[in-house]
């Protein structure tokens, strides 16, 4: 063994070559480890997008990681040549940060100016980026062997020039990196590989350039090489068996040993130890950690708009000019906020503006903070909605005195250590909503400020997962699509379950694969896959902005499609790398609100200010208070509802309160029933004892005494403890963790402080355990009172203007079917009128107006499915000069190029010309003439613009006359709004049984998603369709569709029932269901257990249960040093307290943490007893508004 020279793998793909490699970066760093191996390459292709977390895992098994790249390159001297697709293979390693850097340079370019099928780089600019690199000649796909391979008869096709020119080409690259320059040689057993090798050999020999040998290592162990054929099948879309696929001729691509290695160079050995001197110049140290945040970016621009006393910086970037327009900008907005402050309390609040002042500039934050400032303004100056404030931000002055939230802090008790602990450093994060069709012209903006390679999005990885898996493999192994669907179906529906647990749960899988070779075969490879990464996408809101090139910190990844740039590096390490995401999160209900204050404008001249808005205004508590609160921000829900009506807020301290205690926990543990109980009076308000109720009064009494919010357990942590805010902020994350230790250290200090603040001590400790058991339950109310004020919007909204709300919720809503439905009936039940589009009163949205002193929402023309927003801004241009007088009227005046045939077809099925006297079925009967009448008319206006006499009307009218034939009948003008419309407008087929419906204690297809597991239910409505079908056993079952007043709900019907309603009942007549529903993760299912007329179901008794709210999982940590006895007291826990919350286990050690996915659910009482567990403690979800 000590005779074998030691081997560092350096042609490796992990798992970030996408639909390429299948080695896994942890397994990988385990058989690196078990082999003996001190340092290994990554070499993935055209990308790095997997260099940290590759980097960390083989620094954990104490394995050198070599940072590298099989990049692409093509020899044209302009980068983004599409004139030729050919591109080498060529291997890249960085030797130290300027490599590093270099690197990432390139792959950037490669994917920003050099994509064409693949990430390319040319010459010139890897000649101006080589320092610090090391670079080997890569497979047979390098350029250097693509020349020597004369016997392949493509590369000769295509230009390859035998010896001669692959000796130029190496002595070329020998020019570019010198002694860092090395053949590459590979010995898979593949006959062009031997024609190669005698030639790089002599290249060497000629030319005194290293030979080095490598593996070109795809996937881990050689019995996954059929796998990774089928991998290879999915990324192609091709099947397995096709003879003309791309296939793999040797099963030689896995990770072999240094045994292996030697035995295949016994007789160079001098190319294996080339290995470990390649290995050897590689010391490159990535600084992970310690994110700095950027600076604002000033320009004289800037400056000269901002109008202040600021010395024009010497550079761009300055945190000293930061500080001094930071505070500049803060007092500015404070002295604004104030004119709504009484004056007394003016004082208070430029107090805590200097103090939140001074920690921001202390920690080096103001930048930051400037950076938000200035695209929030932007927005608001190109009048994009922006949210009142989202998260912890909510509780800092600075960010309401610079208007990046729009809710005081101080009177709602919202806390600035919940935002910044001045006592515990951690970046500042502000997450921002804006206008969701509009967000992205923010990210545009931010992007031209700061520059293209200075802001990026974050990527993200789609992967394959237990079910999809399945179905790519079963699809390239040519298995039935109906027996892969099946095989599928058999991984049980739970969030996150993989493919061992489905086999340990579901007993079919097993029985499936061992009576059936086929499927055997899928599920083999299916695992050997699953957890892949599928393809690159990009975070819905995350944004990174930088003080200098990104390329600098992360490669750059261009999506495809977008123009704005993303990391290569997932947003899990983007912090790691120096970095700061700023997240731009699109809320549509900001529009909904911006255009229901647009049309309250229109048509009332008013121009509502929420600023000055009393918050605690009646009106809308008598509103929310009787549950009436469909389309209300966060409130809408039937479990919202319900809770509205029980509770009944009364002002806006109550909202905030419904939003914080609307989650398992609170209501679980009784906390939510108490607030009810104590608000009404039927319950005593206490403080735990009457000697703490001066401290808890003035904290607690909001909330009737109950602790809701994780802000009053801060409070009482000082008030009572004699802790500082910041420490309470610490004292709050830890009671979060459960550490019994730490827990009973924070106890005795609590208890000494509130000793010497005069409490009893006995008492003070009863109190500290109190809020631990509550404390895991307390919601961010920064967050909570924030999004309580874009409830108040919409509830103050949907009271005093009822029809421009609706209007706007039908506007934004308008291709959500389900919903429109709702908000239609929902527009009849307050009252008003919804009228079906007409060509002169309706505008591009739905609207709001009087017509005959009735009030009405008018339905927007742009809603109808086939008409399109250029052909009805076309016609509104055209209404401008008047309304249209009649049919001839309108196609004289409109542009046929923009309102086709389709158009107008739509537009008459919708009833839009119904003001002009032709049925519906003259005008659709007679299309053509009214299509050709309007393409004569746009004829002739072309014409006549272009003569001597200019434009004349007389040449452009068109008369048009139609024979008004007889209108359809009540249920075909039905079906013509339903198919152009998307639902009923003018009435509704169950309306002439609608009174005998009514009596039944029925559900509406809308409400199936808020009816619990186990419910049984009645369904009502008429038959659609009927679609009988044979299954493999032969028995017949039909799928049943029926319509209800808000849409469709299909589900199955056996042979017996499908008999008894084809026999029984009268298809044409509305039918009642009885059914059971089935709910899992992912599907609900609905089983028929009996079939009625509507007159026997009004006696019908049914079973419906509230809806559990969905919990997200739990995750437990327990340190490895803990003895096993820690561990089997979890597993007992576990055992005896099953329920229905997902587990995650997570076992800390100094080298790795070992995360586990628990396949037993759990119930609430784990939380509630993990602290019993030595060293166990529960960790927050990191994207939480908890944590």
């Amino acid at each position: 063994m000590s005779q074998i020279p030691q081997f560092t793998h350096l042609h490796l793909h992990t798992e970030y070559s996408l639909l390429d490699g299948a080695n896994k970066i942890k397994p990988l760093a385990k058989k690196l480890k078990e082999f003996g191996m001190k340092s290994v390459a990554m070499t993935d292709h055209g990308n790095m997008f997997g260099a940290i977390d590759f980097y960390n895992a083989m620094k954990n098994e104490g394995i050198k990681p070599i940072i590298g790249m099989e990049a692409y390159i093509h020899n044209s001297e302009d980068l983004g040549d599409k004139t030729n697709r050919q591109r080498f293979h060529l291997c890249l390693y960085a030797k130290d940060e300027i490599g590093y850097k270099n690197l990432m340079y390139l792959s950037s370019q490669a994917y920003i100016n050099g994509f064409y099928y693949y990430p390319r780089i040319n010459k010139e600019l890897l000649r101006n980026h080589s320092e610090g690199l090391v670079c080997s000649a890569a497979c047979l796909q390098g350029e250097v062997n693509w020349h020597l391979n004369t016997q392949n008869e493509r590369n000769v096709k295509n230009g390859a020039k035998g010896y001669e020119e692959a000796k130029k080409v190496a002595l070329e690259y020998k020019e570019i990196f010198g002694d860092d320059f090395y053949l590459e040689i590979m010995r898979h057993g593949i006959g062009d590989q031997h024609f190669v090798d005698d030639q790089i050999l002599r290249i060497s020999a000629e030319t005194g350039i290293k030979v080095v040998a490598t593996n070109d290592t795809h996937y881990l162990e050689q019995k996954d090489a059929d796998a990774h054929e089928a991998f290879m099948c999915i990324a192609m879309n091709k099947l397995y068996d096709d003879p003309n696929r791309l296939r793999h001729s040797v099963h030689e691509f896995y990770l072999k040993s240094q045994e292996q290695i030697y035995k295949l160079y016994a007789d160079i050995p001098e190319a294996i130890e080339a290995t470990q001197e390649i290995a050897d110049k590689c010391n490159l140290t990535i600084k992970l950690g310690n994110p700095t945040p950027p600076n604002f970016k000033f320009t004289r621009d800037k400056l000269k708009e901002l109008n202040i006393d600021i010395p024009e910086p010497q550079n761009e970037y300055s945190l000293e000019n930061d500080k001094v327009l930071f505070a500049f900008e803060c007092r500015k907005g404070l002295e604004d906020r104030l004119k709504l402050v009484p004056q007394n309390k003016h004082q208070e609040y430029k107090d805590r503006l200097e103090t939140e002042i001074e920690i921001i500039n202390n920690m080096k934050f103001p930048g930051y903070m400037l950076i938000v400032w200035d695209f929030v303004k932007v927005a608001k100056d190109m009048q994009i909605p922006v949210g009142p404030g989202r998260g912890s931000a909510a509780g800092s002055l600075v960010a309401y005195s610079l208007k990046i939230t729009d809710i005081d802090p101080i009177p709602y008790g919202l806390l600035f250590e919940r935002f910044l602990n001045p006592e515990r450093v951690s970046m500042p994060d502000i997450d921002m909503d804006f206008c969701q069709s509009r967000r992205g012209e923010i990210i545009d903006y931010v992007v031209n400020q700061y520059g293209r390679a200075n802001v990026a999005q974050i990527i993200t990885f789609g992967k394959l997962l237990a079910k999809g898996v399945i179905r790519d493999v079963a699809r390239v192994l040519d298995m039935p699509y109906a027996k892969a669907d099946a095989m599928a179906k058999l991984i049980p529906d739970e969030l996150g379950i993989d493919l061992k647990n489905s086999w340990e749960k579901e007993p079919k899988i097993k029985e499936l694969c061992e009576t059936d070779p086929l499927a055997a075969r899928v599920w083999e490879y299916a695992l050997a896959l699953e957890g892949l990464n599928r393809n690159a996408g990009t975070h819905a809101a995350g944004v990174v902005i930088s003080n200098e090139p990104l390329w600098n910190k992360t490669p750059l990844f261009k999506p495809s499609g977008l123009d704005t740039l993303a990391t290569q590096y997932n947003g899990k390490y983007i912090e790691d790398v120096d970095l700061i995401k700023f997240d731009f999160l699109g809320l549509k209900t900001l529009t909904v609100i911006d255009e229901a204050l647009k049309l309250i404008e229109q048509r009332h001249g008013k121009k509502i200010d929420f600023a000055t808005v009393d918050v605690n205004d009646k009106g809308v508590y008598d509103l929310i208070q009787t549950g009436d609160t469909l389309g209300l921000f966060q409130i809408e829900s039937d479990g919202m509802q319900d809770l509205c009506k029980r509770l009944k807020p009364s002002n806006f301290e109550d909202i905030v309160a419904v939003l914080a205690l609307y989650r398992p926990g609170p209501m679980e543990s009784g906390m939510l029933n108490d607030f009810i109980e104590r608000k009404h009076g039927r319950a005593k308000i206490d403080y735990f004892h009457d000697e703490l109720e001066i401290a808890l009064k003035p904290i607690l009494e909001n909330t009737y005494g109950v602790i809701v919010y994780q802000e009053q357990v801060m409070q009482i942590v000082q008030s009572v403890g004699g802790f500082s805010l910041g420490g309470a902020d610490l004292v709050r994350r830890a009671m979060g963790k459960k550490i019994k230790e730490e827990m009973d250290k924070l106890k005795g200090q609590f208890a000494s402080g509130a000793e010497q603040k005069g409490f009893t001590k006995a008492y003070a400790e009863e109190l500290f355990d109190l809020i631990v058991k509550f404390a895991g339950y307390g919601f961010n109310k920064s967050h909570s009172a924030a999004y309580a004020l874009i409830t108040f919007y919409t509830s103050y909204l949907k009271c005093y203007y009822p029809a421009e709300f609706m209007a706007a919720l039908l506007t934004l809503e308008k291709d959500n079917t389900d919903k429109v439905v709702r908000y239609v009936d929902e527009v009849k039940r307050l009252g008003l009128e919804l009228f079906a589009p007409d060509i002169n009163k309706s505008d591009l949205v739905f609207s709001a107006r009087v017509v005959d002193n009735r009030e009405v929402v008018m339905f927007g023309m742009g809603a109808i499915k086939g008409a399109g927003d250029v052909a009805i801004n076309s016609i509104l241009n055209a209404r401008e000069d008047g309304d249209f007088k009649n049919l001839s009227d309108f196609v004289s005046r409109i542009d046929a190029s923009k309102v086709n045939k389709r158009v107008i077809e739509s537009l008459a099925k919708a009833g839009v010309f119904d003001s002009f006297g032709y049925s519906r079925n003259a005008l659709l009967s007679q299309i053509e003439k009214i299509v050709d009448g309007a393409s004569k008319a746009s004829n002739a206006k072309k014409m006549s613009s272009g003569s001597l006499f200019g434009d004349s009307t007389e040449l452009t009218n068109i008369e048009i006359e139609l024979d008004n034939l007889p209108e359809y009948s009540k249920k075909e003008i039905l079906e013509l709004e339903k198919a152009s419309l998307g639902f009923y407008v003018s009435g509704h087929p169950l309306d002439e049984y609608k009174d005998k419906i009514e009596k039944i204690n029925y559900t509406l297809s809308s409400q199936i998603d808020e009816i619990a597991d186990g419910s049984q239910i009645l369904i009502v409505g008429k038959i659609e369709t009927i679609s009988e079908k044979i299954s493999k056993k032969g028995s017949k079952f039909g799928i049943v569709s029926i319509l209800d007043f808000h849409g469709t709900v299909e589900f199955m019907l056996f042979e017996d029932k499908l008999k008894e309603l084809q026999e029984n009942f009268d298809l044409n007549e509305p039918i009642a269901f009885k059914v059971r529903i089935s709910k899992n993760d992912q599907f609900t299912r609905m089983s028929v257990l009996k079939i009625e007329t509507i007159f026997d179901a009004q006696k019908e008794k049914i079973k419906i249960k509230p809806k559990e709210i969905e919990e997200p999982p739990l995750t437990v940590a327990l340190p490895f040093s803990e003895d096993e006895n820690s561990i089997y007291s979890l597993f007992d826990l576990i055992i005896n307290n099953q329920g229905k919350r997902e587990l995650k286990i997570i076992i800390k050690s100094k080298l790795a943490d070992l995360e586990l996915e628990s396949g037993i659910k759990v119930s609430n009482t784990v939380e509630k007893l993990i602290h019993n567990i030595k060293g166990a403690y529960i960790i927050d979800d990191e994207n939480s508004i908890n944590k």
